[in-house]
């Protein structure tokens, strides 16, 4: 195989990222209509808002997921992705969060742990259209909800 094709270039971008802490994302995991990883999501709220989910699986039992990732998208929608990642998602009353920053200073350890938490994804082939098997090279994204993505050329092999 070439070094110099796409999946090599590709192949090469992905191990640079997850040697600097990124993990592999699962596409079994990817819901193209919607375009997030909703498994993602709720084990990062499960995780980081454990009270708050168990609080909330109670209220709305077996459709709460459902539920959760439907107000999710149309926040979205609303307001972007960048807010979102910033201010979290309101749901039935609740503040849901989906990202936490690092603080100022060292000494706030509780969210330095939630901080910590926050797993940063790097997806290959990722389908991108809900009617069309068209694919990115690479998607990025934080806690389930896509950030940015990428299309690899190499101009050297007539690639544009």
């Amino acid at each position: 195989m070439s070094q110099t094709n796409e999946h090599a270039f590709e192949s090469n971008v992905e191990e640079l990222m997850l040697e600097r802490g990124w993990k592999r994302g699962a596409l079994a995991e990817w819901h193209k209509e919607r375009a997030l990883f909703p498994a993602q999501i709720f084990r990062f709220i499960a995780e980081t808002q454990p009270k708050l989910w168990a609080d909330l699986q109670k209220q709305h039992g077996a459709g709460l997921e459902a539920l959760a990732l439907a107000t999710l998208v149309k926040e979205l929608d609303a307001k972007g992705a960048l807010f979102v990642l910033r201010h979290g998602f309101k749901f039935y009353g609740k503040s849901i969060r989906l990202a936490y920053f690092k603080p100022a200073h060292g000494a706030n350890f509780e969210t330095l742990g939630l901080f910590a938490k926050n797993q940063l994804t790097v997806t290959r082939q990722v389908a991108c259209h809900p009617n069309d098997n068209a694919t990115l090279d690479m998607l990025l994204a934080v806690n389930g909800l896509p950030v940015a993505t990428i299309e690899l050329k190499n101009p050297g092999t007539g690639q544009s």
